[in-house]
């Protein structure tokens, strides 16, 4: 049972407002986060020697991707979308990461556990009232409290529902990692069932087929990983995890909804036996964005254009993002960027890999499925995902003592 602790309490406001982007000051593009963390930053520089770890692997990407794209934005004569906008983003992302890394680093096995309990548990509560907005359609009510209101998809407090999808990515895995070596039974069992239900419930009504898919990959690799490692194997944790899964996808797909109604048929199922969204012309798009992608880079493949969205649908001065990892990377820094975010991801999957620790092997992996399609770099919960990932295979967190890897 969770005890009242203020700190990981803090801690994951601070986190879950870096996703909650409709909460701004007026027009500012930051808000009560984004002070807390500049806060949080210098104080992390002062007290928790947070300059230690500008030696780490997540940290030394930062910089270089950084210098990077400032050389490219000096050389490149293309100008992105939103250039500024993305530059800030990463050097905010950036001393977010390097504030989160001091503070993790020093936290005992038990604080850090604690933080992930809260970091899933305290979203949650928070996400409860824009759920019962967005179902009961209250508009008014919503765009009164700052609540993002899309009819057809729950956004919560961001701007973009796809935000809010990442940041709910990892939480059911999250969540048994922490609790793997926990008895699962009686009431407890019942009340983690609840909980994860809750989590796939917010994450379906996002309506993110990305979403879906590597949940989908995600808890089949789970299971599979952790019952050729882990022993002895915990059945009872991972069929309730899937079973809250099927619990939530079996209910959705079959009840009619309005958003299915204005796209397909009167009295209609949600859009296709496995997706989720309703973009008729998805992969049209998809495609086109991925084209001039590419011609954007081919200008500048070696280090890119510089910060900033570089493809578009029809008009060229328009801009949007590639809404592929990969391709935005490669538009922004070209190869040199692609190499040194491909060199820290595979740094990270191999240490995971050795640890025998399946659970950040697995979040590792679906948040690059994820990325497949959207660009969530800029994102800080994104670096805060790595670096959980890398500190749990560091102490062994998600593993047994018998099972924990040496330092990584």
């Amino acid at each position: 049972m969770l005890k009242l602790n203020f700190i990981p309490i803090g801690a994951a406001l601070v986190v879950f407002g870096s996703v909650a982007t409709a909460l701004r000051f007026g027009d500012l593009p930051f808000g009560v986060s984004e002070v807390a963390v500049a806060l949080l930053f210098l104080w992390s520089l002062r007290y928790h020697q947070a300059l230690h770890h500008l030696t780490h692997p997540i940290i030394l990407f930062w910089i270089g991707f950084i210098a990077i794209t400032a050389v490219a934005a000096l050389v490149s004569p293309m100008k992105g979308g939103g250039s500024m906008h993305t530059a800030v983003a990463y050097l905010y992302a950036a001393c977010f990461s390097l504030m989160a890394l001091a503070c993790a680093s020093q936290a005992t096995s038990l604080s850090f556990k604690c933080f992930i309990k809260y970091l899933v548990v305290v979203p949650i509560v928070l996400l409860t009232l824009p759920f019962v907005l967005y179902v009961t359609k209250s508009r008014e009510l919503a765009e009164m409290l700052g609540v993002n209101y899309f009819p057809a998809r729950l956004s919560g407090w961001s701007i973009n529902p796809n935000q809010l999808a990442m940041f709910l990515l990892p939480l059911p895995i999250l969540w048994v990692a922490v609790n793997h070596d926990a008895q699962w039974k009686g009431l407890r069992l019942l009340g983690n069932l609840l909980l994860l239900w809750v989590i796939f419930l917010l994450g379906i009504n996002v309506r993110s087929d990305a979403l879906l898919i590597a949940w989908c990959v995600g808890l089949l690799a789970l299971t599979l990983a952790a019952a050729r490692w882990q022993r002895p194997f915990n059945w009872k944790m991972f069929a309730t995890l899937i079973a809250a899964f099927v619990l939530v996808i079996a209910p959705f797909k079959l009840m009619p909804d309005d958003p299915a109604k204005e796209y397909l048929f009167s009295n209609a199922q949600s859009d296709s036996p496995l997706g989720v969204g309703f973009d008729k012309n998805k992969t049209g798009v998809r495609k086109t964005l991925r084209d001039n992608a590419i011609e954007a880079w081919s200008q500048s493949p070696f280090i890119g254009n510089g910060p900033g969205a570089y493809s578009y649908l029809d008009n060229p001065e328009v801009k949007q993002e590639a809404h592929n990892l990969a391709l935005d990377i490669l538009t922004q820094a070209g190869i040199a960027g692609a190499v040194l975010f491909g060199a820290l991801y595979l740094w990270l999957i191999v240490n995971a890999y050795k640890a025998r620790d399946p659970y950040s092997l697995v979040i590792l992996t679906i948040l690059m499925i994820f990325s497949g399609a959207h660009f969530m770099l800029r994102q800080p919960s994104f670096s805060l995902y790595m670096i959980i990932c890398a500190i749990a295979v560091r102490n062994g967190s998600f593993t047994t003592a018998r099972e924990k890897s040496q330092s990584i």
